[in-house]
């Protein structure tokens, strides 16, 4: 049966378990209950979370706190927040994550954060055009997102050579710290039949 003849909730729902996508030099893989020391590792660090709407974490215990919502989002179907692995080590590195599901629109938007040390390898970029690659096949979307901060240009890099375009700013969207500042939005569409 053609993905496009279910709606995006009825192929999340159809989900047995949580998808692991494996590349050449990355994998995605589900949130585990001892990635909390990890994720603390990725977004304590104020290069990570720079452009992101909240601050560092300054507490392991906010790392067991997010680790919580990715598994109760997952059983939900709101939300798959993959964690981002090097081929050949299990410790996570980042995340990769697909939300804001629209079934009548089909589309969704995506996420991503990496480790500083692992920037710069193309590894970000084969997480992401994994995630998306199973969102258009998988699921059947039309239309993936991402909302970035217009001064982030690694992020805005990613993007675009991904095949994505800007379709322009959205002012006082993301809050950062104190401060609202404006987002960059960035779209990948597809139309039915250009993926099998």
């Amino acid at each position: 049966m053609a993905l496009h003849t279910i709606s995006v909730e009825q192929a999340l729902a159809a989900l047995p378990a949580f998808p692991t996508l494996r590349g050449r030099m990355v994998q995605l893989r589900p949130p585990r209950t001892d990635d909390a020391d990890a994720l603390f590792r990725v977004f304590s660090q104020p290069e990570v979370t720079r452009y992101w709407s909240r601050p560092p974490m300054r507490a392991r215990v906010e790392a067991d706190g997010l680790l919580a919502e990715m598994h109760d989002a997952f059983a939900a179907r709101s939300m798959l927040n993959w964690l981002i692995v090097q081929r050949g080590n299990e410790k996570a590195i980042g995340t990769c994550t697909l939300f804001h599901f629209q079934s009548r629109n089909r589309c969704a938007e995506i996420g991503y954060a990496l480790m500083p040390e692992c920037w710069g390898h193309g590894l970000a970029s084969e997480a992401v055009a994994l995630a998306l690659a199973w969102g258009f096949d998988r699921l059947g979307l039309q239309r993936i997102e991402a909302c970035t901060d217009p001064r982030n240009e690694r992020s805005r890099r990613l993007l675009e050579r991904l095949g994505f375009r800007s379709e322009g700013l959205m002012l006082g969207r993301l809050a950062l710290g104190d401060a609202m500042r404006e987002t960059e939005v960035f779209a990948l569409a597809t139309r039915p039949g250009d993926r099998s």
